[in-house]
């Protein structure tokens, strides 16, 4: 093992390196925030657009409560 301390100039090369590494991972971390908050736009349209679906569907169900034809009889009884 040696006990030698590194070189300045190595120093500067493994800071240059972290430094690097740290820029692709701020990049990294730009892109994934870009997509997370494309999809919450997404999902929160969808969300509305369900909802729209879900209050027609509600409207049309009650529109339709009229007797079960399956129960009347038919006309020749």
């Amino acid at each position: 093992m040696s006990d030698e301390l590194p070189t300045q100039e190595e120093l500067l090369s493994r800071l240059s390196q972290v430094e690097s590494i740290l820029m692709h991972v701020q990049h990294e971390v730009e892109q994934l925030n870009d997509a997370i908050l494309q999809r919450n736009t997404e999902l929160d349209l969808l969300s509305r657009s369900m909802k729209l679906l879900d209050s027609r569907l509600g409207v049309l169900e009650e529109e339709d409560e009229g007797p079960d034809p399956g129960l009347e009889k038919p006309p020749h009884y």
